[in-house]
């Protein structure tokens, strides 16, 4: 092998292992005297793991007991959903903090967890936010509108959240947005969840639509392609309208 080859062959494991790293990023773990180790959830975001170490190190250094840990930290940081002790092993006592898991971005600056819970985006790793898709928001950010949003966007099936992106205007006005081609969009309402038939119905009769030429109102082609607009909101009717 040449030099030249090694030289590839580093390279490409070396990005590999930063690969890894970066998807595979492991729980914090920290071992403290007498066999007391704390693990925090990967789910944290590294500057997060190290403030909760910080405060553990230091409660530690007063007192070495748990007991009087363990009351202040979820008060501390109010993303700990739990701490789990494990007492299976009598040579070590292990806790583990785990967060609560994060559903959705909200206006890429917040994370809306299970229970409804909403923290800055800040708190949790990379590599999570990375999988969540974003919901844009208009308007005052309420525990009432996050558990409104959080069950609309549940009762959405996979397909679509793949397919779609979604603005809250209102609860009567949400619209989804196709993500590729960005030539359709559905109007629902808060309790008119799109099924993948409405949707199949949609694409069907913009079909349709599309097959004839746009002409302005002189008669002349259009300039600019439409964007069509599926409004779902009525029972048994369905309104396609184009914008430009």
């Amino acid at each position: 092998m040449t030099a030249f080859q090694k030289g590839i062959v580093s390279l490409s494991l070396l990005m590999a292992c930063i690969y890894f790293f970066q998807w595979h990023t492991p729980d914090m773990t920290i071992v403290y005297p007498d066999n007391c180790v704390f693990v925090i959830d990967k789910l944290f975001s590294k500057p997060m793991q190290l403030q909760i170490k910080a405060f553990i190190d230091d409660a530690y250094k007063k007192s070495k007991s748990p007991s009087h840990l363990l009351p202040h930290i979820e008060s501390t940081f109010p993303a700990i959903k739990s701490v789990v002790i494990d007492m299976q092993n009598p040579e070590f006592l292990n806790f583990t903090i785990q967060t609560y898991q994060p559903i959705f971005l909200l206006n890429h600056e917040h994370v809306v967890c299970q229970y409804g819970k909403l923290f800055d985006k800040q708190i949790f790793s990379q590599a999570i936010l990375a999988t969540l898709e974003n919901i844009s928001f208009e308007g005052a950010i309420s525990q009432k509108n996050v558990d409104r949003i959080m069950q609309f966007f549940e009762l959405l099936t996979d397909p679509i959240l793949k397919d779609f992106s979604i603005r809250w205007i209102d609860k009567h006005a949400i619209w989804l947005d196709q993500k590729v081609g960005q030539d359709l969009s559905l109007l629902v309402g808060y309790e008119h969840i799109p099924t993948l038939q409405d949707i199949a119905q949609c694409r069907n009769l913009r079909g349709q639509i599309s097959d004839t030429p746009c002409k302005d109102k002189k008669g002349k082609p259009c300039k600019n392609s439409l964007k069509w607009v599926c409004d779902l909101r009525f029972d048994q009717q369905i309104v396609l309208f184009s914008t430009k």
